[in-house]
């Protein structure tokens, strides 16, 4: 029997059941119950409740959808009007402003469970709502053969998102191609967005690149994800009481990959100069286990990085912060720089940095 989140199930070697709250692997889920409590069990000794689940009754004739916020003592538990306890997988968004201006709109999110090791271990996918619009969704997966499966269905509200699936990695290929339709609500608006309908696709091989993977202004982990539809971008059926769209057609978009954030602009100190300080304490909370060589790797490896985002951006002036020492650094950064052309660098102001400083000015011919 295969489980999925949000199923409702019972225990078949004990009293009472929940919902599933996380697909650890084929063989074994997390099965939260009306308490609140996750308990790992394994798939053959539950049974599934098959008139249950908050998705699958959706859009039955005795289905209301909720926006309110509910009672929060339950830990995620939420009790409808007809005292049926089932599981709210969405969970709200913590934005933070200072990663990053990402665009407003609905994203399709791959987030690997093992934040250390990317490229192992099951894979959450999730719907981010990252929007001041309620939104219903409808999600197909192609098959093999060519046909639609009707993957799942729901609602969400702004500036959450919700667990679609928790995916092995053998199952990334049937994830890889599919499509999203969306609705947007607003209880008050200065115009009415016509509905998103969104195809999306990517190699599964992509999944096992480390670089696809990126964080986000919105998203504590990092994730592989697609922009499926951009708020401040998305048609309108309606601006205002003249200017009425209703004939004009619904145009497909396709889903396009999340393009990552310049590294520079986290230390930008102008639009073109910046300031990066190099010393471990400021790179890493946690390195106490890291040896010399592995601290050192680790901040060449952040300051090629920042150096080629700053040619990308055509920053012109980057200082780099790499402490007196026993000069190792500086020696090594200088012997990378030496291989750039339109490139110099010179000891930064002793005044401002001190000794430990070195001022790096970046030449862009198509600047001139």
């Amino acid at each position: 029997m295969r489980l999925k989140v949000g199923d409702r199930v019972k225990f078949l070697n004990d009293h009472g059941g929940g919902v599933v709250s996380k697909v650890i692997s084929s063989n074994l889920v997390h099965v939260k119950d009306s308490d609140g409590f996750e308990i790992p069990t394994l798939s053959n000794e539950l049974v599934k409740v098959e008139e249950g689940g908050q998705s699958g009754r959706m859009f039955s004739d005795d289905y209301v959808i909720d926006f309110r916020e509910k009672d929060s003592k339950k830990q995620g538990i939420v009790e409808d009007e007809g005292g049926v306890v089932y599981d709210n997988r969405s969970s709200k968004l913590n934005v933070f402003a200072a990663k990053g201006n990402d665009k407003k709109g609905i994203y399709l999110a791959f987030v690997p469970q093992d934040q250390k090791w990317l490229l192992t271990g099951s894979i959450d996918v999730f719907l981010v709502n990252f929007s001041d619009y309620d939104i219903l969704f409808s999600m197909f997966l192609r098959k093999p053969n060519g046909a639609w499966e009707g993957a799942d269905y729901d609602a969400v509200k702004p500036n959450h998102k919700i667990l679609l699936n928790t995916i092995s990695r053998e199952e990334i290929e049937r994830w890889s191609y599919g499509l999203i339709q969306i609705l947007f609500h607003k209880d008050l608006s200065s115009k009415v967005l016509a509905p998103a309908n969104c195809t999306f696709s990517f190699k599964p091989a992509k999944l096992y690149q480390e670089n696809v993977y990126l964080g986000c202004s919105f998203l504590n982990e990092k994730s592989f994800m697609l922009i499926l539809a951009e708020t401040d971008v998305q048609q309108t059926i309606a601006d205002s009481p003249l200017g009425e769209k209703y004939d004009e057609e619904i145009k497909e978009q396709v889903a396009k990959p999340k393009k990552p954030e310049e590294i520079i602009n986290q230390h930008k100190t102008s639009p073109q100069e910046a300031v990066v300080d190099l010393h471990i304490g400021d790179l890493l909370d946690n390195y106490a286990k890291m040896s010399n060589a592995e601290m050192l790797n680790y901040q060449l490896n952040y300051f090629v990085k920042c150096l080629e985002s700053a040619i990308r951006s055509y920053v012109t002036k980057v200082i780099f912060i790499h402490g007196v020492g026993d000069g190792i650094l500086k020696g090594k950064i200088h012997e990378i720089l030496n291989a750039y052309p339109n490139i110099k660098y010179k000891d930064a102001s002793m005044k401002n940095f001190g000794y430990g400083a070195t001022e790096v000015l970046i030449w862009h011919s198509a600047a001139v």
